[in-house]
């Protein structure tokens, strides 16, 4: 046994992992975050085959319509949050669990690249959606750049921290997406821009719902002088 398979089973022995989704124990050659069982039933998308517009509008192209042009756009699985697959969302976002969002988006970059190799050859740098500094500092870490860190150790592409956040917002709940699209208007910049200009980006955030967010990033990034905007997203919410 090597030593740190070793480690693990002394650290599964004394803290069982258990699948975020349905509760049961791991086993040893199972992901750190779900069971083999629940990975198959997760509710993928399955849009990686249509991620750019030479094939046809996606679901997430089509939320960011009215947006800037997207090179790509895709999510990985449908997000409700009354779904048990919810919880891979929550683990990563709020129980101070970076790790968790770096498995989830290791495991993505996996299937993109069976999916959709051609992917990680057109993307030069993944940005993760920024977070205000103080909502970060309470929260202690952003999970979009942990999202990005375990997307980007897969595709072989470098993780940027150019997209801030320079000021906070009110929550998003209950508004109309004009009321949205204005509680965003300008809340994202580049710093450096010089590092991306010319660059072919990805956005890189944990859920889509209206696409608001996704596309002020995007925006962001391609008045800052990049060649083209991409987005992906873990989840992606079904309205």
């Amino acid at each position: 046994m090597k030593i740190k398979e070793f480690l693990r089973a002394i650290a599964d022995f004394a803290v069982p992992r258990t699948c975020l989704v349905c509760g049961r124990s791991l086993a040893d050659k199972e992901g750190a975050e779900i069971c083999l069982e629940c990975c198959l039933n997760l509710p993928r998308t399955g849009m990686h085959s249509v991620a750019t517009q030479s094939r046809g509008l996606n679901a997430v192209q089509e939320r960011l319509a009215d947006g800037p042009p997207l090179l790509y756009g895709a999510a990985w699985f449908y997000y409700s949050r009354n779904s048990p697959y919810a919880t891979l969302i929550r683990t990563a976002k709020y129980y101070s669990r970076p790790d968790c969002g770096r498995s989830l988006g290791s495991m993505y970059a996996r299937e993109l690249m069976a999916d959709a190799p051609e992917i990680a050859r057109h993307i030069d740098v993944l940005l993760p959606v920024g977070m205000h500094w103080l909502k970060q500092l309470r929260r202690g870490y952003n999970q979009s750049r942990e999202i990005a860190e375990g997307m980007g150790s897969v595709l072989g592409i470098a993780v940027g921290d150019n997209l801030t956040a320079v000021r906070g917002h009110a929550t998003q709940t209950r508004r109309t997406a004009d009321e949205r699209r204005k509680n965003l208007k300008g809340i994202f910049a580049i710093s450096h821009p010089e590092e991306i200009r010319g660059l072919n980006v990805a956005v890189v955030d944990d859920v889509i719902t209206s696409g608001t967010t996704a596309a002020e990033a995007a925006r962001a990034v391609l008045d800052a002088g990049a060649a083209t905007a991409s987005i992906f997203a873990l989840g992606l919410t079904n309205s």
